[in-house]
């Protein structure tokens, strides 16, 4: 089987989780494409297409989803798999709305539509120091937001990273998982 992974990477981090998702797929005979999301082609001729990107500002970034707009249609007709990265995976919760973790990925799952067969958000890093202005800014608008104090932000601003080679091979046995169970069913 035929999988190709589009991704978006601002700072690193989803580029090497999708060489790890890749590396997990091709252990199991799967031949993988990987391809930055700016300069990916098409969608045709896959068995499975996987979709990732850092999150920012509550959605992947601009190259993703620009490409899955131009391939929405090959997209709807191929199955699909959707992956975000992360420091914080799952949802929190502020003035009684849930923010994060899975639910950045809910639109694009809506708009893929049947196609999708699994979504997961997978942990990151971060190094501050690194990020550009826009996105330091928007960290400090996000901690403020969410009531953290000047202590706690000080602290989450300290390099870290939570990336898991082994969260992201778990990940690629479960799509594993389910496409076998869709190849017996056909």
């Amino acid at each position: 089987m035929t999988v190709k992974i589009v991704y978006a990477t601002r700072y690193g981090s989803s580029r090497e989780i999708s060489g790890w998702i890749a590396e997990r797929l091709e252990s199991e005979g799967f031949t993988v494409r990987l391809e930055n999301a700016a300069d990916a082609e098409g969608a045709e001729g896959y068995d499975l297409v996987l979709l990732g990107s850092g999150i920012y500002n509550h959605g992947f970034l601009k190259e993703l989803e620009d490409y899955m707009e131009a391939h929405s249609d090959s997209l709807k007709g191929t199955k699909t798999a959707l992956f975000g990265v992360a420091m914080k995976t799952e949802p929190i919760m502020h003035k009684g709305k849930s923010h994060g973790g899975i639910i950045m990925l809910e639109k694009y799952a809506q708009q893929l539509g049947d196609s999708v067969i699994g979504c997961e958000m997978l942990h990151g890093q971060m190094v501050f120091s690194a990020m550009n202005e826009k996105d330091r800014k928007g960290i400090e608008q996000f901690y403020k937001m969410i009531g953290m104090t000047e202590t706690e932000a000080a602290e989450r601003k300290k390099p870290r990273t939570l990336m898991s080679k082994v969260e992201c091979w778990e990940f690629a046995c479960g799509l594993i998982e389910k496409l076998n169970r869709t190849k017996v069913k056909a």
